[in-house]
């Protein structure tokens, strides 16, 4: 990997047919079918089969020759193999993939009355470290391409459809940081949303952030009605530093900026994280300082109480939270409490990771490399708290 600098690739063109989209999401198809001198017609079909047969192999493809199939059998109708499935009372699943190099990743299904989330990862591992979260103890592995990011959704798509159930909302709130893998992002966000193909509604996407200034500019440019979360967790830069080093890099009024822009172009509501950690965080003076910071921005904070599985933390208590919850309220700031989902499987907010699972991850790769639209990461503090 690269330590050099790197710029945002071009932007995709506005349209895109089929063809096209099959050249960014499974370029190894696409390159196969060029081989094979196969007519653009077969491009189509081919791309139809992956987004609306999710979980048929290029074998069961009857619209295709036999000859076709079996040529394009060894590509593999999916990037990922899944290794393990978890099942949680409250309707959560954890899915572990295996990549074709061997690196494993997780993905979470979320079922709800009327509706089923998928949250989807987009590195392997973490770099930014964030001492409450599970994923960043991992350390960075690598960036996951656009068709492992998709095929997440669709390995999703296909358990769903044998529960005559369908994926309504995706978010893109697993392992890593989606900003630092946005030219990956983005093309999957093209191939889901894509009218003749997954045909996912743009506001049922979410990208989550701890706050990259360049990618959040660029999110709101290239997909202004996707949703945007921002994983703040503290409204001072002294505390926010302390739970999350990269605040270092992108202090809190740098990230404000960016968000405020984001809203100037898209005009879509910020979504808040805000993880309540017992005598860290939840206390009233923390709520004033973060209604103070927040007033006057069109957007809802959400209280997620903290889920163990990293850090020398405890979970705020009910009371600390609806406390906090009023505080912000009074100062007229809309918050919500998250309940937690999966938390018995480890599926819950910060708690992926793959490090105790089967077939254990690589050596992590060097955290400060350059990144696209960054000059370059900051290097992982030395930790301060125990990992648990």
């Amino acid at each position: 990997m690269s330590g050099r600098p790197s710029r945002p690739s071009p932007e995709l063109p506005a349209t895109l047919n089929a063809r096209d989209l099959l050249a960014i999401y499974r370029p190894d198809i696409s390159e196969e079918l060029v081989r094979l001198n196969a007519p653009p017609y077969r491009h189509t079909q081919l791309y139809e089969h992956l987004v609306r047969r999710p979980g048929a192999t290029f074998i069961e493809a009857s619209s295709l020759p036999l000859n076709l199939r079996e040529a394009l059998a060894a590509r593999g109708h999916t990037t990922l193999e899944v290794r393990a499935r978890q099942d949680s009372a409250d309707g959560t699943t954890k899915l572990l993939f295996a990549a074709r190099d061997g690196v494993l990743l997780e993905s979470v299904i979320m079922r709800y009355a009327r509706r089923s989330t998928v949250c989807v990862s987009t590195q392997v591992g973490c770099s930014l470290a964030c001492t409450f979260c599970s994923t960043g103890a991992m350390g960075f592995i690598r960036d996951l391409t656009a068709a492992e990011i998709v095929d997440q959704v669709r390995a999703a798509m296909a358990l769903l459809e044998t529960e005559e159930k369908r994926v309504g909302n995706i978010v893109f709130m697993g392992m890593g940081e989606p900003l630092l893998n946005l030219d990956a992002v983005l093309v999957a966000i093209r191939v889901l949303k894509d009218p003749a193909g997954m045909d996912f509604a743009q506001r049922a996407l979410s990208v989550s952030t701890v706050g990259i200034p360049a990618g959040i500019r660029r999110l709101a440019r290239v997909e202004p009605q996707v949703n945007l979360a921002l994983s703040l967790h503290a409204a001072d830069d002294t505390l926010r530093t302390r739970l999350m080093p990269v605040n270092r890099r992108f202090p809190i009024a740098q990230v404000m900026r960016a968000v405020d822009d984001h809203f100037v172009l898209t005009h879509r509501k910020l979504f808040v994280e805000y993880l309540m950690l017992a005598g860290v965080n939840d206390q009233l003076r923390h709520a004033h300082t973060l209604a103070t910071l927040l007033q006057g921005r069109v957007l809802t904070v959400n209280l997620i109480p903290w889920n163990p599985g990293c850090g020398d933390y405890r979970p705020s208590s009910p009371a600390a939270i609806a406390a906090f919850q009023q505080q912000l309220a009074e100062r007229g700031v809309e918050a919500t409490i998250r309940a937690g989902r999966g938390l018995d499987i480890a599926a819950a907010c910060g708690q992926l990771a793959t490090r105790t699972a089967p077939g254990r991850n690589p050596k992590p790769a060097s955290r400060d490399r350059a990144r696209p639209g960054e000059r370059r990461q900051p290097q992982r503090p030395k930790p301060t708290r125990r990992r648990g």
